[in-house]
């Protein structure tokens, strides 16, 4: 089973790089807060309106056989100045369904990747999260 990754654009006019602001996962949503590399007024919130069935954050330096293996298959440039991306016969929806003895097989799952600059997030859900751009007053 080979992973497909694919550039994701959810919305127009994204900036290439952001770090991760914030991580929040409550009974009534699951977000994701964004910011800029090079402005952090800049931010983009991606909103998941109900919860997700699994997500992972890895600081970049302990997911590095990972980071080898997109590079090997896409090159550098793919994925060193983009952050928001979908995995294709994803190793990590694959791994969900091995520890749920295939109970999670019942529905399509979406398997996101956010390559930040400073951590890489995964995240697994039955649908696309709205993603928007966030205005703050400066």
């Amino acid at each position: 089973m080979n992973e497909r990754w694919e550039r994701y654009e959810p919305t127009k006019g994204l900036s290439r790089k952001y770090y991760i602001n914030s991580i929040t996962d409550s009974i009534n949503c699951f977000q994701i807060i964004l910011s800029d590399d090079n402005d952090e007024n800049n931010k983009v919130e991606v909103l998941f309106k109900d919860s997700v069935h699994a997500y992972r954050s890895t600081d970049e330096s302990f997911n590095l056989k990972m980071m080898n293996s997109i590079d090997e298959s896409y090159g550098t440039e793919f994925y060193s100045n983009w952050t928001f991306f979908k995995v294709k016969n994803s190793e990590y929806i694959q791994w969900i369904s091995e520890q749920s003895y295939g109970i999670s097989d019942s529905q399509q799952l979406l398997h996101f990747c956010f390559i930040a600059s400073d951590s890489i997030l995964d995240v697994i859900a039955a649908y696309e999260p709205r993603v928007q751009k966030i205005t703050e007053n400066r």
